[in-house]
């Protein structure tokens, strides 16, 4: 999408679009009088294509070049209209990190449902540069689990050898190799691989990787992918899904080049999130507490 300009014959002048966050459009001297226009200008290529003038306008005097046009519903004037808070609340609230699946397949229109709500999470700068990777081949699936669990492999040896050498660490990595809960989780799963139990995946059919390419963005990158698998879970939710974050199969396929290879990652570019969607087996029936938040009122 990008802005051209103003149509003016559609102007009401009411500066609304002076919202624009690059500030392209110039607030005109003139006062009032049919002369006054509302000028346009970015030389220079700033705008973000976030859409707020296109959003703001009242009368769609804004030009842009996009065939798929704004989404127009009544209750965008008054969003609380769309959801109490009190029932906002119970969505979030509800939402769990579901580790036991069935084998029932997801359907391609929940996948892209799915995939729809996280089109419009907001990214840094609307960058809007995150690609996906759909996986709901069980070979595949079960080839990227393989990948986890030779990486927990490669840990779990790194772990024996710095604890030989843990006087030469820092205080803060000398820390993590002596704990040994570190030692015994990545055992357990280990353990668990070997019986033949989906200790990455949980069984669920569909795997979700998102990766984005290296630019100005990647600092942001982490917080961009949070917020598109947020709101990707909390759509899986509203259809009946389950859902989780895979820390681990991040690591294994940024660490280990052949990873990226044969899931077509460019080289460069920086997986940042992973995600499996599937239909619980499990039932929850309560909302359990959360930690007292430590907030600093300046």
């Amino acid at each position: 999408m990008k802005i051209v300009g103003i149509n003016d014959e559609k102007c009401i002048k009411c500066l609304a679009c002076m919202v624009c966050p690059a500030k392209l459009f110039i607030k005109p001297p003139t006062k009032t009088g049919e002369k006054r226009r509302i000028p346009f200008e970015d030389p220079y290529n700033r705008c973000i294509e976030c859409g707020h003038c296109l959003s703001i306008c009242p009368t769609d005097a804004v030009i842009f070049t996009d065939p798929e046009g704004p989404i127009q519903f009544e209750e965008i004037k008054n969003l609380s209209s769309l959801i109490d808070y009190e029932k906002l609340m119970k969505v979030l609230r509800s939402r769990r990190s579901i580790r036991k699946y069935n084998d029932k397949m997801v359907s391609e229109e929940d996948i892209k449902a799915v995939l729809e709500a996280m089109r419009y999470a907001p990214t840094a700068r609307n960058a809007q540069e995150i690609n996906y990777i759909v996986i709901n081949d069980p070979e595949k699936i079960v080839k990227l689990r393989s990948a986890v669990e030779n990486l927990w492999q490669k840990l779990l040896k790194l772990l024996n050898k710095a604890r030989k050498i843990k006087f030469l660490l820092p205080k803060s990595l000398k820390k993590y190799v002596t704990d040994p809960s570190h030692r015994m989780s990545i055992e357990n799963h280990l353990k668990r691989a070997s019986e033949g139990i989906d200790d990455v995946f949980y069984g669920a059919p569909v795997v979700i990787i998102l990766y984005v390419p290296p630019g100005l963005s990647k600092i942001m990158a982490g917080n961009d992918a949070g917020n598109a698998v947020t709101y990707g879970m909390l759509a899986a939710q509203a259809r009946g899904l389950g859902t989780c974050w895979i820390g681990y199969a991040i690591e294994a396929i940024n660490r280990f080049k052949e990873n990226k290879e044969w899931l077509n990652i460019p080289k460069k570019n920086i997986v940042t999130g992973v995600f499996i969607i599937g239909y619980p087996t499990v039932q929850y029936h309560k909302v359990p507490p959360r930690k007292a938040q430590i907030v600093d009122w300046n």
